[in-house]
């Protein structure tokens, strides 16, 4: 039973973490930011490596630990995010997209707004594959962190950089589309008559471009 569970009906909880993870990260994240630059030139889209695999350990360590691992990984992000080498600003925003579920809102939310714009832009990026992990990351922010997204300062660009994506392939597409349906469906920021939102000036053309996508697949 999970301590929250038994809290709410006033038992112990069968299990009791022991910060197990809390206490390796120091050791363990280093190592897999390091792995995360690993990428193959020629890995297919669907292909399992290791940079994958280290991916997916820090964003199930961030599940885990939460705030602690904010820290330990933003001075990485810093320093690789605009890097010469491709596979340094590909783990880069890896690693971004993996840490916002887990930490707080409170901490992420200054983070993901002075990050975004550099973000967005990176979708220019020359390399296919960092391309990739935009689209995703952007995903990511859209679906975990909607709120941080300030219409008149982010759509503009955010719009063009997702339907860039769109006439991508593969997953750049799907992810694109992702964020879109995300933008759709988690937009608070509707008027009274609840006829239009601050995604209306922006629907006939992602609608083109949607239809566009869907033509070309």
């Amino acid at each position: 039973m999970r301590y929250t569970q038994a809290e709410a009906i006033g038992e112990s909880p069968s299990l009791e973490s022991q910060n197990f993870a809390k206490i390796a990260l120091p050791e363990i994240l280093p190592q897999l930011l390091t792995l995360m630059q690993k990428q193959d030139e020629d890995a297919e889209d669907d292909e399992w490596n290791v940079a994958m695999a280290a991916g997916t350990c820090v964003g199930l360590l961030a599940t885990v630990v939460g705030n602690d691992i904010v820290p330990l990984t933003i001075p990485f992000i810093e320093q690789n995010i605009q890097a010469a080498s491709w596979n340094s600003r590909d783990a880069a925003v890896m690693v971004f997209g993996s840490i916002l579920d887990g930490p707080e809102d409170f901490v992420l939310t200054p983070l993901v707004h002075q990050a975004l714009p550099t973000i967005i832009q990176m979708m220019n990026d020359s390399h296919a594959s960092v391309r990739d992990s935009v689209a995703w990351t952007l995903g990511r922010i859209t679906d975990l962190m909607i709120s941080v997204i300030v219409p008149q300062d982010h759509l503009p660009e955010l719009i063009k950089a997702l339907i860039y994506g769109l006439q991508q392939t593969g997953r750049i597409a799907a992810s694109s589309c992702w964020s879109i349906k995300n933008l759709a469906t988690g937009n608070d920021n509707q008027v009274s008559d609840m006829q239009t939102n601050c995604l209306s000036p922006y629907y006939q053309t992602l609608l083109e471009a949607l239809m566009s996508a869907s033509e070309t697949r």
